[in-house]
């Protein structure tokens, strides 16, 4: 993905809350020429400060790759979301949840 598509993804979760440049500045600890440089692809972000802005932002760090996922993509993603849960329990729930969801495509969908 180019700098100015990037840049877009960034511009449009923030504007999806409501959040200026100077909000989303301060919440991720830049400067807000930074993230106007970021949003007009003018400046790459670092991967260390990606987590930090998708936190900020509320949206997965897959959001700002989406149509160019590779399946290790996905599988970090399903990992973070995974760790995100708050207790043994919930883990256990998410992949049995996950598991009656895959049995039920494989049912619909056999060429899997």
């Amino acid at each position: 993905m180019d700098s100015k598509q990037f840049g877009a993804r960034i511009r449009q979760a923030r504007e999806r809350l409501g959040m200026t440049q100077e909000e989303l500045a301060e919440r991720s600890d830049k400067d807000q020429r930074a993230i106007s440089e970021y949003e007009n692809g003018k400046r790459r972000l670092s991967a260390i400060d990606l987590p930090v802005l998708a936190k900020v932002l509320n949206v997965p760090m897959m959001y700002f790759f989406e149509g160019e996922a590779t399946r290790h993509d996905f599988d970090l993603a399903l990992l973070e979301e995974f760790n995100r849960l708050p207790t043994t329990e919930a883990k256990q729930s998410a992949i049995e949840l996950l598991r009656v969801f895959s049995d039920a495509i494989a049912t619909h969908n056999p060429a899997r």
